[in-house]
């Protein structure tokens, strides 16, 4: 069941998508021209040394640690179609009491696509439908999301260009639902991405990531979490050749419940084509 605090996030998330507005499409809001593609490999490490609990306070806990290589590429089958791929990577290590426990492996495979399906007050809509295998238990799910379970989400994207204090800024914001099979309960979510160009060759990002479940879990816990993410993307020189670009950031956990209080640093490489 979605509290009425869970209401109110959305709520208000969803006012900010609808007042908003997105320069050139950066893997998720535009289609790309048939033949053209996008790959982005990330690297992350993620820490969590405490979780919010069901009124949503933190609490120590033991430590969790994931390292993640995650490649996510887009490419663009017709003019209005993309396809969407990811698949990643990961190493997971908890020390609970002075005890370590270690897992690795490929933890998921991502598939879809986004088609884009007409404009109206210079933004761009398109729907999104995603396929996720995960081929790993997901330590830092509260659903604990085990190795052969799915997730189908389905997203409408918004897209579109616009002026905020004098910048140019684009924005890309996604409102899903995800749908989990094995008892776990629906989840629904509200992103949001900004960008501007900060002179010639960097982007400025910032992000907000925002979730919750449908229903309870199997432990009969609500679970819901807001995210806040900023970094940079930098062209590499011509050294490199056309369409290589570093991105640097972090992302950090600012509210939730029932969740583990996750603090993650990333890089990037991203090459277009």
């Amino acid at each position: 069941m979605i509290t009425a605090t869970t209401c109110r996030q959305f709520i208000l998330a969803g006012a900010v998508i609808l007042s908003l507005g997105g320069g050139t499409a950066q893997a998720g809001g535009w289609p790309l021209a048939p033949g053209k593609g996008e790959i982005i490999v990330n690297i992350s490490r993620m820490t969590a040394g405490a979780r919010y609990d069901k009124e949503g306070n933190k609490v120590w806990k033991s430590r969790y640690t994931k390292h993640e290589i995650s490649p996510y590429g887009e490419y663009g089958l017709t003019k209005n179609l993309t396809l969407i791929g990811e698949a990643a990577w990961s190493r997971e290590t908890t020390d609970f009491f002075g005890l370590t426990f270690e897992d690795s492996g490929v933890a998921r495979l991502k598939a879809g696509a986004r088609y884009a399906f007409g404009s109206w007050n210079e933004t761009l809509f398109s729907v999104q439908s995603l396929a996720v295998l995960f081929l790993d238990d997901q330590g830092n799910d509260p659903a604990a999301t085990k190795r052969n379970d799915i997730d189908t989400d389905l997203a409408l994207v918004l897209a579109r260009n616009d002026e905020l204090f004098g910048l140019p800024v684009f924005s890309v914001q996604e409102l899903g639902w995800v749908a989990r099979n094995s008892g776990r309960p629906d989840q629904i979510r509200a992103d949001i991405t900004l960008g501007t160009t900060l002179w010639p060759g960097a982007l400025l990002l910032a992000k907000s990531f925002n979730s919750a479940a449908t229903g309870p879990t199997s432990a009969g816990e609500q679970y819901r979490a807001s995210k806040i993410s900023f970094s940079v993307v930098l062209d590499l020189p011509a050294e490199f050749g056309p369409g290589w670009a570093f991105e640097a950031g972090t992302e950090r956990m600012i509210s939730g419940q029932s969740t583990v209080d996750e603090r993650t640093w990333r890089a990037a490489l991203w090459y277009r084509f």
